[in-house]
């Protein structure tokens, strides 16, 4: 089972341009190798995003494998990550709380799963509401990116760029992270840990170095996965 979400008309700063086409590229992606259900969603507010992983969380428990992906903005607030809803206005640094989605309730959203988990954040851009926010707290950090993260229960959390980095947008339609995943989810007997390793490579040669995926988390050893597996 997969969700896939690509939030791009946000309703308090510019539109971003990638994130339909990506989420359509690898939803698309992700039917083709055998998916049995691939749910698309695009720009979801704060209530439509927590409907949309409620039913997921339910069809995530029925599955071996449960993928969330999700493109669009994304804040980090005293080292705990959102991911930000098209209605989000976040004039001050309180309201980040109360106007966006943590990522521990997307992971969440695939616990059900028997086999394997996996949460895709390209979520990693500039990010233009801080310019407009007001900090109410002095002590609250906001970062660049977003922050590390140790999931727990055999999870992967996979950024389109690290920790505290930017992630690019490109100018081939789809963004370098996403047309580096593709080509490897496509390639027969990649092996999950070795296919992020593959795509980071990518990506850091697409964007001379200045932008690398990473991948938090770690699986069990005693079965490898693939999104194809050999062909022999």
């Amino acid at each position: 089972m997969a969700l896939i979400i690509g939030n791009s008309s946000y309703a308090a700063v510019p539109a971003l341009k990638n994130p339909p086409t990506d989420a359509r590229a690898i939803a698309d992606t992700l039917t083709s190798l055998g998916f049995e259900k691939v749910t698309l969603k695009l720009d979801l507010d704060r209530q439509a995003t927590w409907a949309a992983l409620a039913e997921f969380a339910e069809d995530a428990a029925r599955a071996d494998w449960a993928v969330v992906y999700y493109a669009g903005h994304g804040i980090e607030l005293d080292a705990q990550n959102y991911i930000i809803p098209v209605d989000a206005k976040l004039d001050s640094d309180r309201r980040v709380l109360f106007e966006t989605i943590p990522l521990d309730h997307v992971v969440e959203a695939t616990a059900g799963a028997r086999k394997f988990r996996l949460v895709i954040l390209d979520a990693c851009r500039n990010n233009p509401f801080l310019a407009s926010m007001t900090r109410v707290a002095s002590t609250r950090s906001i970062g660049r990116g977003l922050s590390r993260v140790e999931p727990q229960g055999g999870v992967l959390v996979a950024y389109a760029a690290k920790a505290g980095e930017i992630a690019l947008d490109g100018d081939s339609g789809n963004s370098p992270f996403v047309v580096a995943l593709i080509e490897q989810l496509r390639r027969p007997g990649v092996e999950i840990g070795f296919l992020f390793r593959k795509v980071r490579d990518s990506v850091l040669r697409q964007t001379n170095g200045t932008q690398e995926p990473y991948t938090y988390g770690s699986l069990p050893g005693d079965e490898e996965l693939y999104f194809r597996p050999p062909l022999n």
